[in-house]
């Protein structure tokens, strides 16, 4: 395969959703490592130092706490993986997790009932933390693309419940589905387990010690606690047992092969302080440092991270093999002497190596294994660096060709976030919420006069928030909450403040047509048209809804069964701004629509022969297509017989009236009436 194919596979693999996905999983547990580690540190600390005892009653109090966040960790990690595979693949991320936590738990058989308790049960379940909730948590989110929509059952449902009443049936349906094939799942376990177990006849305590560690990385590559799961599965005897006379295959292992624990990470932290401007490595090798010391491996395997990274596997196997071959013919050609002394785990390195050789020679062996282990890993970071961190050539082009910042957040939500624009994003938000909520919204009323009849034939109702103070702004935030998809909420306090407002038209004896903006994605959404229907139910022709034309490109059918269903209940769907979107006259052909709004942009550039020219050819072709036009804009006499000009039915602008609010409306009404009676 050529390189650059191959540099694009590990791309794709690195970037896929699910890789991604997991990979958030597994960092939101940071404090978890982190809280696990300082709790054996302390222990193990408090021993060292005679602080306590094995059989003081604090010592057990500790242990059981540690011993108790040690065992939760594979229910942790399911409920993780649930969460952030469900939230990304644009599901609730709560139910992902509720269903991983339970599919493992039972399925798993992580929780089962002895006699008359439940207990936790480690053993062979372990492996099944990341699978069982990845199965899950992509089966939900299948089921419920799969699943009908039952829109017509839900409408009258708040959004939240609704979509929490919709994955009933997708939970059920994946909870249960598991007893068909965990029996396929355990068997593939067994001969999993089969394949991998060491046959301890005949076979040389080195070579079973190096079966181990392969074993043991290869679980860890795939999130599995590779040491504690191997000792639970399998038989670590041989461990206390003489890999070369004076030193046992324990002391060996953890003093000249994991050195700073699996995969001999002081090497990889060496190799990425030595990167030039590499951010995300050199802040993880950093952060790792006083952990690592103490060989806690948790924190460079996840957050780097090493498990399931195609591009770190081949030195985190590389490097321990190589420090045991190395470490092996060393000692057994007697260069370094050594002693069968008892250490902590915990021992830091050079530490170790300077007690186990009882002098300099093992510390010595021990930083010469860890200059060639990072010599090992260099290229490897750089490489993972050149393909995952790209922020600064993406940084790089966007300068270079002063292009727009959305190239930067193209590239920031493949991996890689801007945490200053997304910091600055939030507080956009957070501001434009508060501005709201401090504020009053309220809906003003600008007329449209019929040049015909010249009546007025209705209005449209326009959105305005009132400060504090009192002063009246426009919806100026109307566009931060589009960026952010946050105008759920403004439109459903449009349509419930119409319906108020055409019930307070009805008290005074009066019953105008309104318009109201909603935005576009409302004419895909089944349940917004059907509350809609059921909202204005009892004011029939007297509500039209405007929607610009961009918004009726993402899926027709949907969108013209939906207008459809609109016209059903007496309420006109109008297309707002044209000529400002994505024009497509094909399209207006298919949509069953009969009015159209000429935005003011194009009659404002009607001052010029070549755009009084187009918005001419516009009018007479939308004409020919038998559509009612709008003329927005209009502010001035000469706008006013141009547009009478081209036979526009309707005009609406400044030059009539500015918006009113709806107690003016009325007045408004009969002094009209007078001037043009």
């Amino acid at each position: 395969m050529p390189y650059s194919r191959f540099n694009k596979s590990i791309q794709t693999i690195l970037h896929s959703k699910y890789l991604l996905s997991l990979r958030e999983a597994f960092i939101a547990l940071l404090p978890y490592f982190v809280s696990s580690a300082l709790a054996l540190l302390i222990i193990n600390s408090a021993l060292f130092f005679n602080l306590i005892n094995k059989d003081n009653g604090l010592y057990a109090v500790l242990f059981n706490g540690a011993a108790l966040i040690l065992s939760l960790f594979p229910l942790i990690v399911a409920t993780s993986i649930g969460f952030f595979i469900c939230k990304n693949y644009g599901q609730s991320g709560i139910i992902g997790a509720m269903l991983a936590l339970l599919s493992f738990s039972l399925h798993g058989q992580y929780i089962i009932f002895v006699q008359t308790s439940f207990e936790l049960n480690p053993t062979g379940a372990t492996p099944f933390a990341i699978i069982i909730p990845s199965i899950s948590s992509l089966l939900l989110v299948l089921c419920m693309r799969l699943q009908p929509s039952f829109d017509s059952y839900l409408y009258r449902v708040s959004h939240f419940l609704s979509e929490k009443l919709r994955t009933i049936l997708p939970f059920s349906l994946v909870f249960f589905s598991f007893y068909l094939f965990m029996p396929l799942l355990f068997a593939i376990g067994d001969i999993i387990a089969l394949w991998i177990t060491p046959d301890t006849t005949n076979t040389s305590v080195a070579w079973l010690t190096y079966q181990r560690m392969i074993i043991t990385h290869g679980l860890w590559f795939l999130g599995i606690h590779g040491d504690n799961t191997f000792d639970m599965l399998l038989s670590p005897q041989f461990l206390s047992q003489p890999i070369i006379p004076g030193i046992t295959a324990k002391t060996f292992y953890d003093t000249f092969v994991l050195i700073s624990g699996t995969g001999c990470f002081a090497g990889l932290i060496l190799a990425a302080l030595c990167l030039q401007r590499s951010g995300h490595e050199r802040n993880i090798a950093k952060l790792s440092i006083p952990f690592t010391v103490f060989n806690f491996c948790e924190i460079i395997v996840f957050a780097l991270p090493i498990f399931l990274n195609p591009i770190m596997l081949v030195p985190f196997i590389l490097v321990p093999s190589i420090n045991f071959i190395l470490a092996y013919f060393v000692l057994s050609h007697g260069w370094v002497e050594v002693s069968n002394i008892e250490l902590s785990w915990m021992t830091p390195a050079l530490i170790s190596g300077y007690k186990v050789s009882g002098g300099l020679s093992g510390a010595i062996l021990q930083g010469a294994l860890i200059l060639i282990s990072a010599v090992i890993y260099y290229p490897f970071l750089y490489w993972h660096n050149r393909q995952v961190n790209f922020e600064k050539a993406i940084n790089k082009l966007t300068d270079k060709l002063k292009i727009s910042e959305q190239l930067r957040s193209t590239g920031e939500s493949v991996f890689i976030a801007h945490q200053r624009d997304i910091d600055y994003a939030s507080k956009e938000l957070n501001q434009v919420l508060n501005d709201i909520s401090e504020g009053k919204l309220k809906l003003y009323y600008q007329p449209q006069i019929c040049q015909i009849s010249a009546t007025v034939n209705g209005f449209e109702a326009l959105l305005r928030l009132q400060k504090p103070n009192g002063n009246l702004v426009g919806p100026y935030f109307l566009d931060t909450l589009i960026k952010h998809d946050q105008t759920d909420i403004i439109d459903k306090w449009v349509i419930e403040q119409a319906q108020r407002d055409l019930a307070y038209f009805r008290k005074q004896g009066f019953f105008p047509i309104i318009s109201i903006n909603v935005n576009p994605k409302v004419m895909t959404n089944h349940v917004l048209i059907n509350y809609l229907c059921e909202t204005f139910h009892q004011f029939p022709n007297q509500l039209k809804i405007e929607v610009v034309e961009s918004g009726y490109l993402s899926d027709k059918n949907k969108v013209i069964k939906n207008i459809l269903k609109l016209r059903s209940s007496k309420i006109e769907t109008v297309i707002d701004d044209f000529g400002t979107g994505y024009s497509s006259l094909s399209m207006l052909a298919d949509l069953p629509i009969d009015i159209v709004k000429l935005d003011k942009s194009l009659l404002d550039n009607a001052k010029e022969e070549s755009g009084a020219d187009f918005y001419t050819y516009v009018v007479e072709l939308l004409h020919k297509m038998d559509k009612h036009l709008v003329a927005e804009g209009v502010e001035s006499q000469r706008q006013l017989e141009f547009v009478r000009g081209l036979q526009i039915e309707t005009v609406q602008g400044w030059y009539y009236q500015k918006a009113l609010p709806k107690q003016e409306i009325r007045s408004y009404l009969m002094n009209f009436s007078s001037h043009n009676s």
